[in-house]
This record gives structure tokens, C-alpha cells and sequence, in this order.
């Protein structure tokens, strides 16, 4: 989704905007010329006034743009961050981390942030890949939560690639990819083939991309909100678009 450039005609209103002056000076200097020309001078005045007033409308129509541009951006932004939030939260939740009912938000993220949460993360998945049951009822959740996050990052992609801030971005594309890889292992696991990629049959490295991903998204959901509710701070607010803040 291209936003409307405004480069070439700004160039093209400046080049006018001198020609216009040149011309008017020149009116005092070569008055001869331009009496004995009239139908020239005439045209040369109409052409560079019109480059001048395309200049002006593309340039609101650009602004214009960018502004609904950056409504569709901020919803994609806010539902990725709460697709990376379901991610976390139900894989916890499936580890025995912790229950959603009896905790809040904070306090499950407090759980999973805190000093030796890692490896008790790692310790809990281990458990749950250790045996096959445990391998199946991941795997469905793993499917789910994998084609949720690729279904949303399908849908926004072609809106969010223009953002000036693609950090945040990019690490969702790494969270959805390591979900991809481990629902894959957790695939071949479930029917017992022959490993064929690694970490297939292996329940340390299953563990250790549980771990990984639950981390990733535990701060991922909270910097792609963070983007939308303080953009400032982030290169995401007016001046990034060339616009004057609010009260400025």
C-alpha cells in the first residue's frame, strides 16, 4: 500500500515558484520581449501557475492520505500486539505457568519476567514434550496459535511494511517464524515419522523454543501498543511524517 509521493512536484512547484520570480523580474528588464510576445508569455505564465496549484493539491491530498494511512497502521499495530499477547499468555497458561482466571494481565507477566522464570519455563515445557500426549495437545495449540499470528501478519503486512517504525514489526515476523518452525517439529513428532528437521524428537529443544517464544512475546505485545499510544517516543508521531504535532 503506497502512500502518494510528493517529491516531484514539490520540486516542480519550487522550479516554478523561481521561474515565476524570474520572469517577473525579467518584466522590468526585457519588457520589449515579452510585449512583442504576448501569446508566449501568456502560456509560460498559465503553465508554471498550474504546476504551482498541482503542487499544492497533491500536497494536501498526500497529507490527506497519510493521515488515514496512520488509523489503518495503528489497528494493525494494536492487533498484532494482541496476537503476540495471545501467544504468550496461552502457551503459558498450557505449561502450567499459571491460570488467566486467577491472575491479572501484570501478574501473569510479572510470572513469566521474573528472575528465575526462564528456567522454570523451561523446566514445565520440558515436562509437557517429554511424553507424546503431551506432544500432541501442544501441537494443537501450537497449530492454532501459529495460523492466528500468520493470518493476522497475512492481512497487515502490505499496510505495515511502509512504517517508519519496522523494528516492532520485524519481531513479529520472528515470532510467528519460530511458532512456524516448532509447529512444524511438533507435526512430525505427533505422527512419529523419521526427524527430518532439527529439534524433531527432541524435547530439550522444544522446550527451549517454548521459552524463547513465550519471552519474545511476554515484551513483544507491550512495544507494538507502546508504539500506538506514545508514538513520539518511538518515531511514529507527526514529525515522522513531516507534520506539526498537536498544540505545536
Amino acid at each position: 500500500m503506497g502512500l502518494p509521493s510528493t517529491t516531484l512536484t514539490r520540486v516542480s512547484a519550487i522550479v516554478s515558484i523561481v521561474a515565476l520570480v524570474l520572469v517577473s523580474v525579467s518584466d522590468f528588464v526585457f519588457t520589449g520581449f515579452w510585449d512583442r510576445n504576448a501569446m508566449a508569455t501568456s502560456v509560460i505564465a498559465d503553465v508554471l501557475v498550474l504546476v504551482v496549484g498541482v503542487a499544492v493539491v497533491n500536497e494536501f491530498l498526500s497529507a490527506r492520505a497519510r493521515r488515514e494511512w496512520r488509523l489503518l497502521a495503528d489497528y494493525g499495530l494494536v492487533e498484532l500486539g494482541e496476537a503476540a499477547r495471545h501467544t504468550w499468555v496461552m502457551l503459558a497458561q498450557h505449561i502450567g505457568v499459571g491460570k488467566r482466571e486467577t491472575l491479572t494481565l501484570h501478574e501473569f507477566r510479572e510470572l513469566v519476567r521474573a528472575e528465575e522464570a526462564d528456567e522454570t519455563i523451561r523446566e514445565l515445557s520440558l515436562a509437557v514434550a517429554a511424553g507424546d500426549s503431551g506432544r500432541r495437545s501442544l501441537h494443537e495449540l501450537v497449530a492454532d496459535l501459529a495460523e492466528n499470528t500468520g493470518a493476522r501478519l497475512g492481512r497487515w503486512a502490505p499496510v505495515l511494511v511502509e512504517t517508519p517504525f519496522p523494528h516492532a514489526v520485524t519481531r513479529f515476523v520472528r515470532l510467528q517464524a519460530r511458532l512456524t518452525r516448532l509447529e512444524t517439529v511438533l507435526w512430525e513428532d505427533t505422527l512419529k515419522w523419521r526427524p527430518s528437521y532439527e529439534g524433531s524428537g527432541d524435547a530439550e529443544w522444544i522446550a527451549g523454543h517454548i521459552s524463547n517464544i513465550i519471552e519474545l512475546g511476554s515484551h513483544l505485545d507491550l512495544e507494538l501498543l507502546e508504539v500506538v499510544e506514545h508514538p513520539d517516543r518511538w518515531g511514529w508521531g507527526p514529525r515522522a511524517w513531516g507534520e506539526k504535532p498537536a498544540g505545536g
